[in-house]
């Protein structure tokens, strides 16, 4: 239908401006031009194109610094950079003339740009920002004092203009965006977990139910990196922090509710349905999925318009679990039970979804931080114990992270020795290859060498074309604006095509300044398979990490988290109110369980990947119990005297009996038994008094707990 592709266009524009509301990609790439870009014009206005590359390089080093934290830490992150770039150029300005200099100094700063690169969204960039500005540096040391001075300029002034850009861009954006933006990824994760769910019944489904509720916990945990505060530990004197804090705890509470749904939809056999049930299931699904959604839009947007569809989708859905509700249900009691515990919790999750809006509405205005920072605020962000905290974090190293750092060091540094060795024309490339590709993880290495050579390759050939091809100046220009951008936009999404935009960026670099030739792009491909095959080798034979080790760990770790949820839960001697202070470190060690684990199946001979991904879901499940516990207690709303009946009490006694046979099993998995600490009272009675939800969970915990204890002998067996 004609009027149906007229829109496509516009779905797809439309499209791509939501994800850039969720994640400002274009914008940081825009950022990333104008920095890189604005030079080169200079330079080729006023002809000191030479002198303009190393404002263009120090630029670009930079702003492969992330903003996506608050406005005092993209500030300190900002000057962090161009402190750091400051010190790696004088650093290879000084060593570039001698090999051995050069090869002490490159070990260093591969090792603290390792360590910058495994905390992660905090300082990736940062570590980009230390090694490319040493290894250029290097390359290119000064002849003499005065050139030295000459070129520290302009390495300053490099390191200055993206500062006053990124500053400057920061200081226009409302004061609490960054943290609504982490919340709004939370609830986008949380959407795509509805879609999940409303599948789910099949064992690929429950995979993917898996995997989307790893995503979720993931969003979660990228929003503590930067906002680490939980709702009970911020002061409500902090308004607008505060409703956020809660904002986010609830859309936590929410995705427990959607993951509890896919457990019920594991009972109902869908086809047998009637099909008009099943219509009016498939749309509460799609309903909720657009409710969850459209709140997460107005997190990001605040606009009347997207609150307004956010309700009206409530609406829907309470409207919806009203119309099943009144809809003949199957004759099979065990399918009834399950479609009436998801009419309860999609009312449950309805509240929440309220809940979530009136946070928004209570937090007000979100005032812009040039309004919300006086000068004087603004100067205590650069108070020395910031910086020497972010000295200790950095620092604070165990040994995964050790063993890494000393992995990359020493494959730069011998990727180094050998282009000065063997006086490789633009061989630099070479050791910049190993950092770039180097990974913690063999598998993760093994894919950026193959995008990074593939892109490289084409990004060469396509270069040499582009160059060959009769064309204006003002072109040329526009293409390397475009490369700029394109280059950050991919960087994440599709790293060939990011390292397909670097190389071209670099080939229209070099033609600016008459040093192209035909063989740099040869050297530069050769350079890049050098340095890929040299990092994918070291990942092998140089203190290597493999999931075969860690993921025994991980798994005991995990279980460790739920054995200490379940006494927090059953043997305090008051009602846990702030449980989900212990649900987030027994869900955190779940997903580091679930990343190992599908990092384990990629590796060579691989033993019992059955046996691991069994306990592992037991374990899920058993967090998804714990957690609907709770749920059910924060429904009842009981007074703490009320205590577990006496049969009550015997199964959660049982349960912890199997807990404990359980965590003597983990000597199979780290070497070691966890003995357990807890060694509660006989005539103890846990503070509540579980309702009929809450037994069956509790039966279930059993269930899970006798499960894990027959993957453990089989473990054994194997072992």
């Amino acid at each position: 239908m004609p009027h149906v592709a007229y829109f496509k266009p516009y779905k797809r524009i439309n499209q791509l401006i939501q994800n850039e509301s969720f994640e400002p990609m274009i914008s940081w790439g825009v950022r990333m031009a104008l920095s890189g870009t604005l030079p080169i014009i200079w330079g080729l206005a006023t002809g000191r194109i030479s002198d303009a590359i190393w404002i263009t390089l120090t630029a670009e080093g930079i702003c492969w610094v992330e903003l996506k934290g608050s406005f005092s830490w993209r500030v300190r992150t900002l000057l962090t950079g161009a402190i750091l770039a400051l010190l790696c150029s004088a650093l290879g300005l000084v060593t570039g003339g001698n090999i051995w200099l050069s090869v002490v100094a490159m070990f260093a700063i591969a090792f603290v740009a390792t360590l910058l690169k495994d905390m992660g969204d905090r300082a990736s960039g940062l570590a980009i920002c230390v090694y490319l500005m040493f290894i250029i540096c290097n390359a290119y040391p000064a002849t003499g004092w005065h050139q030295a001075d000459h070129r520290m300029a302009l390495i300053a002034l490099g390191a200055l203009w993206p500062v006053i850009v990124g500053i400057g861009a920061s200081f226009l954006m409302p004061a609490e965006e960054p943290f609504r933006r982490h919340i709004a990824l939370i609830y986008r994760s949380i959407a795509t977990l509805v879609s999940t769910v409303s599948a789910s019944g099949t064992d690929k489904a429950r995979g993917d139910v898996y995997k989307n509720e790893n995503a979720v916990r993931t969003a979660i945990d990228n929003s503590y990196t930067f906002y680490g505060r939980m709702a009970h530990a911020v002061d409500e004197k902090d308004h607008q922090k505060y409703q956020l804090t809660l904002l986010r705890k609830i859309a936590g509470m929410v995705a427990v509710n959607v993951t509890a749904m896919g457990e019920e939809m594991n009972h109902i056999a869908v086809p047998e349905l009637d099909e008009r049930l099943r219509v009016k299931a498939a749309t509460l699904f799609s309903a909720l999925k657009e409710a969850v959604s459209r709140i997460s839009v107005f997190i990001i947007t605040l606009k009347a318009e997207e609150k307004l569809l956010a309700r009206t989708q409530i609406n829907r859905l309470t409207k919806l679990t009203a119309l099943i509700r009144e809809y003949p249900l199957p004759y099979d009691a065990k399918q009834v039970s399950a479609i009436n515990r998801i009419l309860q919790l999609t009312d449950r999750t309805v509240r929440l979804l309220e809940n979530a809006i009136l946070r928004l509405d209570t937090m007000g205005k979100d005032e812009r931080v040039y309004h919300s920072y006086s000068f004087i605020k603004t100067l205590f962000l650069l108070k020395p114990k910031y910086f020497l905290n972010s000295l200790r974090v950095l620092f604070s190293i165990n040994s995964f992270t050790t063993r890494y750092a000393i992995r990359s060091a020493v494959a730069a540094t011998l990727a180094l020795f050998l282009y000065k060795w063997l006086h490789i024309d633009h061989g630099y490339w070479l050791p910049f290859s190993v950092m770039i590709v180097i990974q913690p993880y063999f598998g993760a290495t093994f894919r950026k060498a193959r995008d990074r050579i593939i892109g490289t390759l084409l990004g060469g050939i396509a270069g040499g074309l582009l160059l060959h091809t009769p064309a204006g100046l003002h072109a040329k220009e526009l293409f390397l604006f475009l490369t700029f951008t394109m280059m950050v936009y991919y960087v994440r999404k599709q790293y060939a095509i990011a390292a397909f935009a670097i190389t071209l960026n670099l080939v229209l670099l070099f033609n600016l300044d008459s040093s192209y030739n035909n063989m740099l792009l040869v050297t530069r491909a050769l350079c890049t398979i050098g340095g890929a095959l040299l990092a994918v080798l070291s990942g092998v034979a140089l203190l290597p990490t493999w999931d075969e080790k860690l993921l025994p760990s991980h798994l005991a770790a995990a279980i460790k988290g739920n054995y200490d949820y379940f006494i927090a839960t059953f043997y305090t001697p008051e009602r846990t109110l702030n449980w989900t202070r212990y649900k987030r470190p027994a869900e955190s060690a779940n997903s580091n369980a679930f990343d190992s684990f599908n990092r384990y199946v990629q590796e060579p001979g691989k033993k019992q990947p059955e046996l691991y991904y069994g306990l592992i879901t037991c374990n899920v499940r058993i967090t998804r119990n714990l957690n609907n516990i709770h749920l059910e207690q924060d429904e009842k709303k009981l007074s703490a005297k009320e205590a577990a009946s006496t049969s009550q009490q015997k199964k959660i006694v049982e349960c912890h009996a199997l807990f404990e046979k359980v965590l003597t099993q983990t000597a199979l998995l780290r070497g070691r038994t966890i003995i357990p600490v807890h060694h509660p009272a006989d005539q103890f009675h846990t503070p509540m008094q579980l309702n009929e939800v809450q037994i069956i969970a509790l039966e279930k915990l059993i269930i899970e707990l006798k499960a894990m204890l027959q993957d453990f002998e089989q473990l054994g067996k194997s072992a």
